[in-house]
């Protein structure tokens, strides 16, 4: 199996995984009445708490996705190309940017076409980053450039995802990995 062969196996396993989360998510917030009891609210605030983990799980999934493959391609393209540089050896500001840096500077690969996913997925990885470093939350003065994100929000200081912010997010990861796989 060939490395595109072998993403676009991870991603189509992505994809069915996430239309069951999603349907989870659906089942365990149907029931909108008021809890009567203390136990029955305990009971919902399980279920809603399952839920409201899933986007986010779906996005820090995602950028695992990406963070995985891009390593391995370039080794891959390192081998290939019998480039003597290592990615390792590579700095910026963040390992996502590295690895473009490596690709694009060192293994002199044309992305051009794929900027607009990579941005995408530069952004995927500021959200990732408050959802794992920060709880979701967002620091006043980074508000707005969370917000500007499409499909993402922030209600108070927390983070909230939209269903087409992580779909778009597995289709960026999925063009941006393709296009680095074939190169």
């Amino acid at each position: 199996m060939t490395i595109s062969e072998q993403i676009d196996s991870d991603v189509k396993c992505m994809r069915e995984y996430f239309r069951r989360l999603f349907s989870l998510a659906q089942d365990a917030t149907a029931d909108e009445t008021l809890p009567s009891t203390i136990d029955e609210f305990e009971d919902r605030f399980i279920r809603h708490s399952v839920a409201a983990f899933i986007r986010p799980d779906m996005a820090c999934n995602v950028y695992n996705l990406v963070d995985f493959w891009l390593a391995r391609l370039c080794s891959f393209h390192e081998r290939n190309r019998n480039v003597p540089l290592a990615h390792k050896d590579i700095k910026a500001k963040s390992q996502l940017r590295a690895y473009h840096k490596y690709l694009t500077k060192v293994a002199s690969l044309n992305l051009d076409s794929v900027l607009p996913n990579f941005d995408h997925l530069d952004s995927l990885r500021k959200v990732r980053n408050y959802l794992v470093h920060s709880g979701a939350h967002v620091e006043e003065d980074k508000c707005r450039e969370i917000d500007n994100i499409a499909g993402v929000t922030v209600s108070g200081s927390l983070i909230v995802l939209s269903d087409a912010f992580i779909w778009d997010s597995l289709d960026h990861a999925n063009t941006y990995l393709s296009a680095v796989a074939r190169a």
